[in-house]
């Protein structure tokens, strides 16, 4: 926790990756700080670690680090790493407070048994230049307010393998089938022939209000265009529009996301220019949106 008396702060780690919220003294709802790696220590004891911003998730979050990549140590039993805001920085120091313990603990200690499933029942990709975008359509079921970790693995023609990386959501719902996706780098001049991707839950015991499953809408891929219409009286605050687009086949050939601060009640809003990458031979393409929990 921090020293302030507006706010402290609240992190969590699972596998690779570290998530960390402003929590408001005044009760409101928490606000993403940071998203990104984590490296596990090879040996017990203290140890410091740079994080990597994963700016897909961090990019539209109004208070979270700009910073691109975070120093965090762990020593003593807790975790400090440098917070600025309102152009003053401090070191924040956290503790633990659950059962979830550092990597670098016993390892014979049980896992807990997730309460819910999640799977990749789906997944594709685009390339454009040295870089594409990957896709994987998770299904999940009760895993309300808690976080998926999904890993992207890029192969080349000859089975080898070109780049890894992860991307975190959380899920809002009591369970449905949403696209996870992320833009990675490759290296320069080669070409992506396959991905395989992976998902792992996160098992933190979430008590938020599922948020409401939204059917997904269609428009063909010459012509994107996606209204997203908001009926109900509350307003839809920083929801997440995952785009996918998909062959003659059927295959996946790319997506994109686009995330608006607010669609106000009874409002709508218009996705009308989103940052794709697709394939040329895509033809029609999904808008899946997934409200914040509690929306």
């Amino acid at each position: 926790m921090t020293g302030e008396e507006t706010f402290s702060q609240q992190a969590v780690i699972s596998g690779s990756t570290i998530v960390i919220y402003w929590l408001p003294r005044d009760g409101s709802e928490r606000m993403l700080y940071w998203a990104g790696t984590f490296d596990p220590p090879s040996t017990p004891g203290s140890y410091t670690w740079t994080s990597t911003n994963d700016r897909a998730r961090t990019g539209s979050e109004l208070l979270a680090s700009t910073d691109e990549a975070k120093e965090f140590t762990y020593d003593g039993g807790a975790i400090s790493y440098s917070v600025s805001a309102l152009g003053e920085t401090s070191t924040v120091a956290l503790e633990q407070t659950s059962s979830t313990v550092p990597a670098g603990a016993d390892a014979s200690s049980p896992t807990p048994e997730v309460a819910g499933t999640a799977e990749v029942v789906e997944s594709g990709f685009a390339q454009r230049g040295d870089f594409l975008w990957a896709s994987a359509m998770v299904q999940y079921q009760g895993l309300t307010g808690e976080f998926a970790t999904v890993l992207f693995n890029v192969y080349d023609s000859d089975g080898t393998i070109l780049a890894s990386e992860e991307q975190i959501e959380q899920l809002t719902t009591t369970g449905t089938t949403f696209p996870i996706g992320r833009q990675i780098k490759i290296p320069e001049g080669a070409t992506a022939a396959s991905i395989t991707a992976s998902v792992s839950a996160s098992d933190y015991g979430s008590s938020v209000s599922p948020a409401p499953v939204l059917e997904p809408i269609s428009a063909p891929a010459t012509e994107l265009r996606f209204l997203i219409q908001n009926p109900t009286g509350e307003d839809w605050a920083n929801p997440r529009i995952a785009i996918v687009c998909r062959d003659s086949a059927g295959k996946i050939s790319g997506g994109g996301y686009d995330f608006p601060n607010l669609i106000p009640a009874g409002g709508e809003f218009l996705v009308s220019d989103p940052h794709l990458m697709v394939t040329d031979d895509s033809e029609t393409c999904q808008a899946y949106v997934q409200l914040g929990s509690g929306s």
